[in-house]
């Protein structure tokens, strides 16, 4: 097999990965705006996982162009100017990578806002539950007569 063939034959595999990872995200954004915790965390874990997976891609082509005698860091680009023959396949591969990712940092800064403006939704209330403690009272008797938000007595 060729450098070519087999450098090809690994970015599939990641692309793969890649648009799994896409999907799972703007399932996520989903998941996160109906408040829905547990599928969430269901949601994280597949979400490790394919991370996972996609770490052990980049190991096996950190690998492949270690074998190969390329440098591990040196660009797509640089590689497939100078692959002979037909590159259009790494072309392609290449750019449907780059917009994937493009959009895996946009929606990721998506959710990662509205999680953090459901956490700051969950400190306003627990805030203002915390206000119903600590009601002002007048007169010289200042001590607080209950703690409780719910008054108890039968």
């Amino acid at each position: 097999m060729t450098f070519k063939e087999e450098l090809e034959n690994v970015l599939k595999k990641e692309l793969v990965v890649l648009r799994e990872l896409k999907d799972l995200t703007f399932e996520k954004t989903d998941i996160i705006i109906g408040n829905k915790i547990r599928e969430l965390e269901v949601m994280t874990k597949k979400e490790e996982e394919l991370v996972n997976k996609m770490a052990l891609l980049e190991e096996e082509r950190e690998t492949l162009m270690d074998n190969w005698g390329v440098m591990a860091d040196t660009p797509i680009s640089d590689i497939i100017e100078k692959v002979t023959g037909d590159r259009e396949q790494l072309t392609n591969i290449k750019d449907e990578m780059y917009n994937i990712m493009e959009e895996l940092q946009f929606r990721n800064k998506l959710n990662s806002d509205l999680i953090q403006e459901n956490l700051s939704w969950i400190g306003f209330n627990i805030n203002l539950i915390g206000d119903v403690h600590n009601q002002p009272s007048y007169g010289k008797d200042n001590k607080k007569a209950n703690k409780s938000l719910f008054d108890r007595k039968v």
